[in-house]
């Protein structure tokens, strides 16, 4: 606990400061946050949680379909309220995050308050060669892989590390190797994993 808060975590980073409540992860797109998180989760003993899913569930659509029908404020509206409900959770949960959602001030604020954010980093290349068909991701359908991931990566990485406790760096490892290295990174506490 910090603060008086449980402890709860974002995935996606190194770790450095006091643990906070639940754990979560950040990273750029197809960085393994959601595959991470559950192999975390699993291995911790604590929900997963995922706000993308958590948006189409709300809004009864696909991410895309969402993007395309009302633009990507409408997606950060309601990926806003996704990461809100989730964090109310009593239970400890390990949240996979989108890539954007640092974005919002609201959503900065949410996590440095409530969660130990965790940074999956991976370079562009690696990102490309992950995503496989760039016409399922909005972000990309229209442009370069590489090239828009690098541009992403450059807007968000001022956020990444401001927000990050822990940043693990992803290029060449599998689910199970960053898995291991993030519950390795989280902070003990009584003994717990945090």
């Amino acid at each position: 606990e910090r603060g008086g808060r449980r402890a709860r975590g974002t995935w996606g980073a190194e770790t450095t400061g006091t643990p906070r409540g639940d754990q979560g992860r950040v990273g750029g797109m197809v960085a393994g946050k959601t595959g991470v998180g559950a192999a975390v989760a699993s291995s911790v003993g604590w929900r997963h949680g995922d706000v993308d899913r958590a948006v189409t569930q709300l809004a009864g659509r696909y991410i895309g379909v969402i993007i395309h029908g009302g633009g990507e404020e409408a997606f950060r509206d309601l990926e806003e309220q996704a990461l809100g409900l989730q964090m109310q959770a009593v239970d400890p949960i390990v949240l996979s995050t989108g890539g954007g959602v640092l974005g919002r001030e609201t959503n900065r604020a949410v996590l440095a308050r409530e969660a130990t954010v965790v940074w999956l980093r991976a370079t562009p290349e690696t990102l490309a060669a992950r995503v496989g068909d760039p016409s399922s991701r909005p972000l990309l359908a229209d442009s370069d892989p590489v090239e828009a991931l690098r541009r992403l990566a450059s807007e968000r990485a001022p956020a990444y590390e401001t927000a990050a406790d822990t940043v693990i760096d992803t290029d060449g490892l599998d689910i199970s190797m960053v898995g291991a290295l993030v519950v390795d990174a989280l902070p003990a506490t009584d003994g717990a994993v945090r």
